[in-house]
């Protein structure tokens, strides 16, 4: 089982780094400032985040390591089917990529750091984004 884990925390991390270069990597439409496809990759890249971050919360939390709580009760030792566990963790990773979070889950321990280094990636995507397509379009504009 803790295998199994180690193995989706190192797939989430291998994800969304292959994430952030494809989102990276140059596209040659000219004169273009905006495509659909840049759009479409970074709403990819967004749900890429949201699983793999989420899927860090559930593999702790399945291993008993508080990370989430809900109110003043943990939420790996809440009555929750898994299936709402999921919605929870996912809810709480597209929160805090997505915003600064709405404070009805709460990062503790390990998950604090987690959730800040989630936050710093969802800041971060849009800059990088708008700033790799500012220079694509000044490149093909002078060719």
């Amino acid at each position: 089982m803790l295998l199994l884990i180690i193995f989706a925390i190192a797939l989430a991390f291998t994800s969304v780094g292959r994430s952030m270069v494809s989102l990276m990597k140059r596209t040659r439409i000219p004169g273009s400032l905006l495509s659909v496809y840049k759009m479409f990759l970074l709403f990819i890249v967004y749900v890429t985040m949201i699983v793999a971050f989420g899927s860090m919360y559930l593999s702790l939390i399945i291993l008993d390591i508080p990370v989430l709580q809900e109110g003043q009760v943990d939420l790996a030792h809440m009555t929750l089917s898994p299936l709402s566990k999921v919605q929870s963790v996912l809810y709480f990773s597209a929160v805090t990529l997505l915003s600064v979070g709405y404070g009805d889950i709460t990062p503790i321990g390990i998950g604090r750091w987690i959730a800040i280094i989630e936050a710093l990636i969802g800041y971060l995507m849009p800059a990088a984004f708008f700033v790799t397509t500012i220079v694509d379009y000044r490149e093909s504009s002078k060719l």
